[in-house]
């Protein structure tokens, strides 16, 4: 609890701080008039095209899961939701660690198995964002706003990834297993660590390169409509930029719906591609309502809908025995 505790008051100290510089300078008049203008037609397509992303995610998982066990479609798709879902509403990203166990509850399938998956999913959503960010700045004209900037999360991005994937290759390898076999009570799990990252050493990982790079055609195009909605219409190498910033923007600790983190990287891109800082505001604070929001309700039906199914089992258990005890 204490753990939790602390990554609560980082994140939401995180968001009063990257908030506070995301509205320096800006009229929130400006803000508010771009939100209160923005064309539901686009945010509607928006809203469409991000269910189509979600779907795909779901079925790129349950392709990283395969190796170690044959989940349905359904399950693996309400687990994603759910951690996604209440990514959206807790700090820190709490809601991945909520996404393994709820899919252990559901499934059946090892909490170690589940995290390891969720870190190979979010590690080819890194190096696949760094790739976006990386285009983009390399076809966008070098003398813009913010371009400084943006090198430098690419930089970082890029050496956090990279380590992160030199990790789990040394994690799926034998060196590591003979190394913790010394130790009984470490062996079984980093086992099934081993047996969760081999994937990465297989010809799977075409698989799953291919099914990301599909995944974020419709994200680049719901984030492309978002913009759209508030009146800004983003060239390619553009849409790269606000891509890479905005994905990389949510690994840093944040209260709910990645506040204040997705704004100054909403203002950024933006602002490298032209438009005011109050447009790119406006549309972060668009995405966070009309998808992030709804997200998060799909999320708690699912969980509602869990806890209800539960109660009716538990009720349908002791009916008999109530029956019994009565005669």
């Amino acid at each position: 609890m204490s753990v939790r505790l602390i990554q609560l008051v980082i994140g939401l100290a995180c968001t009063l701080f990257f908030l506070a510089i995301a509205l320096y300078r800006v009229q929130l008049g400006a803000v508010s008039a771009a939100l209160a203008n923005a064309n539901p037609f686009w945010i509607g397509a928006a809203m469409l095209i991000y269910a189509v992303n979600l779907a795909l995610r779901a079925w790129r998982w349950q392709a990283i899961l395969r190796p170690v066990a044959a989940i349905p479609y359904p399950m693996v798709a309400r687990a994603l939701l759910v951690g996604y879902g209440l990514n959206a509403i807790m700090p820190a990203r709490l809601g991945e660690l909520f996404r393994a166990e709820f899919f252990k509850k559901t499934s059946g399938l090892s909490r170690v198995w589940g995290l390891t998956s969720i870190i190979i999913e979010r590690l080819f959503d890194g190096i696949t964002v760094i790739c976006c960010l990386g285009v983009g700045l390399l076809f966008a004209a070098t003398a813009r706003p913010n371009a400084g900037l943006l090198i430098n999360v690419l930089v970082t991005g890029s050496v956090v990834f990279g380590a992160v994937l030199l990790a789990a290759l040394c994690l799926s390898g034998s060196i590591m297993s003979r190394l913790v076999g010394r130790f009984p009570g470490l062996s079984a799990r980093m086992a099934m660590v081993r047996q969760g990252f081999e994937i990465l050493r297989t010809w799977r990982t075409l698989e799953v390169i291919a099914i990301t790079l599909i995944i974020y055609l419709p994200d680049a195009l719901s984030l492309w409509f978002v913009v759209k909605a508030v009146g800004l219409t983003l060239g390619f190498s553009d849409t790269l930029v606000l891509l890479g910033a905005a994905s990389l923007s949510t690994l840093v600790p944040s209260g709910p719906a990645f506040l204040g983190t997705l704004q100054l990287a909403y203002a950024l891109a933006i602002e490298f591609a032209g438009g005011p800082r109050a447009i790119g505001i406006a549309a972060a604070t668009l995405a966070q309502l009309c998808l992030l929001f709804p997200l998060t309700l799909i999320a708690a039906g699912i969980l509602a809908h869990g806890s209800g199914t539960a109660l009716c089992a538990i009720l349908a258990r002791r009916q008999p025995d109530d029956g019994r005890a009565g005669q």
